[in-house]
This record gives C-alpha cells, sequence and structure tokens, in this order.
C-alpha cells in the first residue's frame, strides 16, 4: 500500500494491435482527489516501457491520469489510496522500551512487597488451604444442635 512520503514507482507498456508500435509520448497526472494541486509529467518511451516515481505528500485518495494520443486521444484513469506513515523508526523503539522498563519496575516492585512482607514472618506467604464446608444438621435436630432438657416441674 502506498505510504505518504514514500515515492510510488508507475511502470506502464502501452501495446498495439496493428501498425507500428507507440512511440510516445505518454502524459501523467498525479494529484489527491478533488484537489486542484497536481504533479504532472510528460514521460518519453524507455526500452519497452514508461517509468516514473511520484510521492505523496498526503494521506487520502488519489487520482493517476494516463493520457496519450495513438489514433485518438486516450485517457486512462486509476483511483487508490494513500496510507499515513507509521510511527518513526526511533519513535517505535522508544515505546517498546518505555514499555518493557514499566514492566519490569512493575515486577521488581511485586516482588520486593512479597519479600517485604515474609521478612516479619521469616518464610514466603503461601496461600491457605480450603477449609471444608460445614456438613448440614441433620433433619429432626433444627437449628439448635444441643439436646433437649427436662421440662420445669410445677410446685
Amino acid at each position: 500500500m502506498p505510504r505518504e512520503g514514500e515515492p510510488i514507482s508507475v511502470s506502464l507498456h502501452v501495446g498495439t494491435f496493428e501498425g507500428p508500435e507507440f512511440d510516445g509520448p505518454l502524459t501523467l497526472t498525479f494529484h489527491p482527489t478533488g484537489a486542484p494541486s497536481q504533479q504532472t509529467k510528460t514521460l518519453t518511451r524507455d526500452g519497452v516501457n514508461w517509468h516514473t516515481e511520484f510521492t505523496p505528500d498526503t494521506p487520502g485518495p488519489w487520482d493517476l491520469e494516463v493520457r496519450y494520443r495513438n489514433t485518438h486521444l486516450k485517457v486512462i484513469t486509476a483511483r487508490f489510496a494513500v496510507a499515513s506513515t507509521p510511527l518513526p523508526r526511533g519513535m517505535g523503539w522508544g515505546l517498546i522500551l518505555v514499555g518493557a522498563g514499566t514492566a519490569l519496575f512493575l515486577g521488581l516492585r511485586n516482588v520486593l512487597r512479597r519479600v517485604k512482607a515474609s521478612g516479619s514472618t521469616g518464610e514466603l506467604p503461601t496461600a491457605a488451604p480450603p477449609t471444608p464446608p460445614e456438613a448440614p444438621a441433620p433433619p429432626g435436630l433444627g437449628a439448635d444442635p444441643t439436646p433437649p432438657s427436662d421440662p420445669p416441674s410445677r410446685q
């Protein structure tokens, strides 16, 4: 995919069905879609094909128009998208280093907290074993597991 600020190489071949080969010239116009500014180049034949380079300066849709006259004027239009430039290489590496440094700092901080907490007991903290769930009371005893007492006597 073409990127902003990077050259785009264009190579064209114009063939003929009858008669002598087409010798040119070709006129290429390169511009952002709908923009009045444009880059125009007139190319002469270089071997079998016509070659040139354009460098888009903004991201977005761009048009390339190729014009030539053989038996009559012919115009070919191509539309393509230009992507914005990625982060500069130095900035990308800087973000990676900041991320790695932050991860290292947080990891060391976590280890030091564990060592400090275990310093008071002399051993590393371990997870407490799970407590087994209490068994439900057998039916008939109700909520109070104490045996029934003797009824009060009347005097």
